[in-house]
């Protein structure tokens, strides 16, 4: 909070006048006025006197440690997030800047800045020459997360940055940041949790808690079996890439999974073969589930889950960034003579219109 907004409620909390303010401390009540919109400040031998005053300490009238909490911070990622959508990318970036700068020490707030902005700049549409010009500082905000006092968010902070540095090649960096994240505790906090809900009787929050850790769990499956598939890929072992891709399939279904996931990691090792006729049928069958919202609540497994306070809506907006990597991603290249990929991509632009 500024230093205008500190004094103005702190004075209002103990019942003071501006004029009361501006006799007790030997200025003018336009002086104090001035304060407290922000257009002047107090001279700095008032401000010990003034603090006492207002019956707080140096520190928090000059907002020394002040950072924002989690709810504050939930708060303002939704008021960017708004802003995106209505006026775009680079007026919600510039608004997650300027509030980093106003609380520059609270790692929850830069960390969940970047994520943000990360996320929105994926899913922006983008050009990758365009998306360059923000990356760098995304990233330079997980760097400046990485360094927070905070644990929990200094380890999210440098896991992104492993992932970062894997993804632009630079795997020195990567491993750096890899050696500094712990080992997975072996004592399950949130089995715990949940655990101790049931007893209590505290049914609803040991289900989400479990149904969450369920769908965080299922998810790192399904990435290590896209990294299998990659891997057998490489190997040139067409068929245990098949057979680890229909597993990913199978898993997805198992564990009723957005219809999105069943189809990624076969598609990898279609586009690997270069076969036209599988990945244009996949293809297919991709874009049809991102034009679906997956109703989450709907399945058994994930009944007490919510996203965003808004039940079953995960999936919507991901089908223009699809189509975009889809048309510029030179690893389609070899599906565009198709007549049928490009009736295709023809079909689904016209649905992104109307959406």
């Amino acid at each position: 909070m500024p230093l205008n907004k500190i004094i103005q409620e702190k004075r209002k909390k103990i019942g003071l006048t501006q004029e009361q303010i501006a006799e007790y401390l030997g200025v003018s009540t336009p002086a104090v006025n001035k304060w407290e919109r922000g257009a002047t400040y107090p001279d700095i031998s008032l401000l010990p006197p003034l603090a006492r005053l207002l019956k707080i300490d140096l520190n928090t009238l000059l907002c020394f440690n002040e950072g924002l909490s989690e709810q504050e911070v939930g708060r303002f990622c939704k008021e960017v997030i708004d802003v995106i959508r209505k006026n775009g990318f680079d007026c919600g970036f510039s608004m997650g800047v300027k509030k980093i700068q106003e609380y520059p020490n609270c790692g929850f707030l830069i960390h969940s800045t970047a994520l943000l902005l990360d996320g929105a700049l994926i899913m922006s549409g983008m050009s990758a020459g365009d998306k360059q010009k923000y990356d760098s500082k995304i990233t330079a905000l997980y760097e400046r997360a990485a360094k927070c006092e905070d644990d929990r968010r200094r380890n999210e902070a440098v896991f992104m940055l492993a992932s970062r540095y894997k993804g632009r090649g630079e795997y020195g960096k990567a491993q750096e940041m890899l050696d500094l994240l712990p080992e997975r505790s072996a004592l399950d906090k949130i089995k715990l949790q949940a655990d101790l809900y049931i007893v209590q009787n505290r049914l609803d929050e040991a289900a989400g808690l479990l149904e969450r850790k369920l769908l965080i769990e299922i998810n790192e499956i399904q990435a290590i079996l896209l990294s299998l598939v990659d891997i057998a890929v490489k190997e040139d072992k067409n068929q245990a890439a098949s057979h680890i891709a229909e597993l990913s399939r199978d898993a997805a279904e198992l564990f009723e999974l957005w219809d999105y996931s069943s189809y990624i990691a076969p598609l990898q090792v279609a586009i690997a073969q270069e076969n036209v006729q599988d990945s244009i049928l996949l293809l297919k069958s991709i874009l049809s589930a991102a034009s679906t919202l997956w109703e989450i609540e709907k399945s058994p497994l994930y009944r007490h889950i919510s996203v965003n306070g808004n039940k079953g809506k995960v999936g919507a907006n991901i089908l223009p960034t699809l189509l975009a990597e889809i048309e510029n991603d030179p690893k389609y290249g070899y599906l565009h003579l198709s007549a049928e990929f490009k009736q295709l991509l023809k079909q689904y632009r016209a649905k992104c219109e109307k959406i």
